[in-house]
């Protein structure tokens, strides 16, 4: 048998103890206050990681792609500067020759009625003609011509020789100096 005694004086006996419920009851909802603060930031900070790890693989992918795409640029970059040294040296081979095609041309448009053509000579940036002609209007109109198309920086004084009475009695050589088919494109 167990036998309790209250051995404290009667003035304290007799008091009721302390309503500690409403206490109990604050900390209680305190506590599911701060439980509730801590769920939800923790709920926010893991969307956040999550779309923040979406977004490193999306971006992860796309400079992945990015450097596929360098790579073919640089290539692609590589093949267009072979192709500009092969034009570059193209044109400066065609800058050294003479226009063949654009000075036959030129001469053919240039003759004037009454001048024939005996012989033509093409050489080292010179060109020579050599013919006969009615008068010698007719050789000053066709080297006129000939200079006014573009294909020719500029000519001699032609040497004249008269052969005979008849009407195309004047024997002409006139030289003239072509130019390269880069000085033509200048002008």
């Amino acid at each position: 048998m167990i036998v309790k005694l209250d051995l404290r004086p009667e003035s304290i006996k007799n008091v009721k103890p302390p309503k500690t419920r409403k206490i109990w009851l604050f900390m209680v909802c305190m506590f599911m206050v701060f439980g509730s603060a801590v769920s939800y930031a923790w709920f926010v900070m893991a969307k956040d990681i999550l779309f923040l790890q979406g977004k490193i693989r999306d971006l992860s992918h796309q400079v992945s792609n990015l450097n596929t795409v360098r790579t073919g640029l640089r290539t692609e970059l590589a093949r267009l500067d072979r192709q500009e040294q092969v034009y570059a040296s193209s044109l400066s081979i065609m800058q050294e020759e003479l226009p063949t095609i654009e000075v036959f041309n030129a001469i053919e448009r240039s003759l004037v009625s009454g001048v024939t053509l005996n012989s033509l000579a093409l050489s080292d940036k010179n060109l020579k003609l050599d013919g006969v002609a009615n008068t010698e209007d007719n050789i000053v109109q066709t080297a006129r011509s000939l200079l006014d198309r573009g294909t020719f920086s500029h000519a001699q004084v032609p040497v004249v020789t008269r052969t005979g009475t008849g009407p195309e009695g004047l024997n002409f050589s006139l030289s003239l100096a072509p130019l390269s088919i880069g000085e033509a494109g200048r002008r």
